[in-house]
């Protein structure tokens, strides 16, 4: 088993044990990934990874994956369509104990497993899982540092194209040129592009609408680098920018960067989001941030640490997540500007480098 597997469940384990738990169910593709390398949508079929203390950990997987794992490096059981799945992996589990579940298992595969283990305590995953991969580890902070890079670069090429009568939806078309000249198939999600009202809707769907003079320009945009995503927002102005427009920009611009220095371990997540939200409100736009200051990134798009005003975690180094403040003016325009931090022993390092000073196109 490669090293960096092994650490994993190394750890893994050593949160369970700290959580009481005898056994942990994996089974979301981006956890089994985690653990396996091996990205697979089972659809309807169980796909499982079973981790129990002093024990080897186990795969099960449809047939039809018998190629994507090799039973030299980690012990794999083969299903088929049609047999009792459930009963065989209960097979492998003890007749008491506590069991730790992924949190998204289908509630049909977890309700069959407990009728045939009912001595058998089940648990979520919040205190096992959710922990465990909110500290990246030397890979993923790699990982996670190319996509923010090529985030970057793909950024500057969107910008070098927007001129006014290209339509949002051209702009997606244009973004998915770019990315692929990248090497990226895959985006983080669909790109959100907004332009002067539209953009006061943070999660407007891309029409038809041309870019006009004047207009505030939202471009929020990521890709998938080796199943690690990238996600970063930039506000760009139109061939002018109002006084007002500059002012909103300036704020939320500060809002970012306030948030960013608020930053290190011990800092509460709640502490981040209002370091940025009291920036907006001194600045007399408070009620039109709309959302929270950001959210986790890694294998998935929105993932832990969540940065709002009810999050009392505690920041610790390896973290990854968002700065992403907004003001959303409707009838207007909008601005926000995002990028990617991980924090370090002593605050945090932005992985995404693209310039926040207002670009007029």
């Amino acid at each position: 088993m490669l090293d960096v597997y092994a650490d994993r469940f190394r750890r893994v384990k050593h949160l369970m044990e700290q959580n009481g738990c005898d056994a942990l169910i994996v089974t979301a593709t981006p956890n089994v990934f985690y653990f396996t390398g091996k990205w697979i949508d089972p659809h309807e079929r169980l796909l499982a990874v079973l981790i129990r203390q002093g024990k080897d950990p186990v795969v099960f997987a449809p047939s039809l994956h018998t190629g994507d794992f090799d039973p030299n490096q980690m012990e794999c059981v083969f299903l088929n369509d049609g047999e009792d799945n459930i009963g065989l992996l209960a097979q492998y589990l003890d007749n008491t104990g506590t069991v730790s579940i992924d949190n998204t298992w289908q509630s049909a595969n977890l309700l069959a497993l407990m009728a045939k283990k009912p001595n058998l305590k089940f648990v979520a995953s919040d205190h096992v899982l959710v922990p465990l991969r909110t500290i990246k580890d030397a890979q993923e902070i790699e990982f996670i540092r190319t996509s923010g890079q090529l985030a970057d670069r793909v950024m500057a090429g969107i910008i070098a194209q927007v001129r006014p009568g290209i339509t949002e939806l051209e702009i997606v078309e244009e973004l998915k040129s770019l990315w692929k000249k990248e090497g990226i198939h895959e985006l983080s999600f669909s790109p959100g592009i907004g332009r002067g009202p539209n953009g006061a809707n943070p999660h407007h769907s891309p029409g038809h609408d041309a870019i006009r003079h004047g207009d505030m320009l939202i471009i929020d945009m990521g890709g998938v680098y080796n199943h690690y995503c990238s996600d970063m927002t930039r506000t760009i102005a139109i061939g002018e920018a109002s006084d007002k427009q500059r002012e909103v920009y300036n704020l939320v611009r500060l809002a970012n960067e306030t948030a960013q220095k608020k930053v290190k371990p011990g800092v509460r997540f709640m502490d981040i989001d209002l370091a940025a939200r009291q920036v907006i409100e001194d600045g007399g736009y408070g009620p039109l941030f709309t959302h929270r200051t950001g959210h986790g990134l890694g294998i998935e798009i929105h993932e832990a640490p969540y940065v709002h005003k009810a999050n009392e975690q505690l920041v610790e180094p390896g973290m990854v997540f968002s700065i992403e403040p907004g003001i959303y003016i409707p009838g207007e325009f909008g601005v926000r500007i995002e990028d990617i931090v991980i924090a370090t022993e002593d605050g945090c390092e932005s992985f995404n480098l693209a310039p926040k000073d207002l670009i007029i196109v």
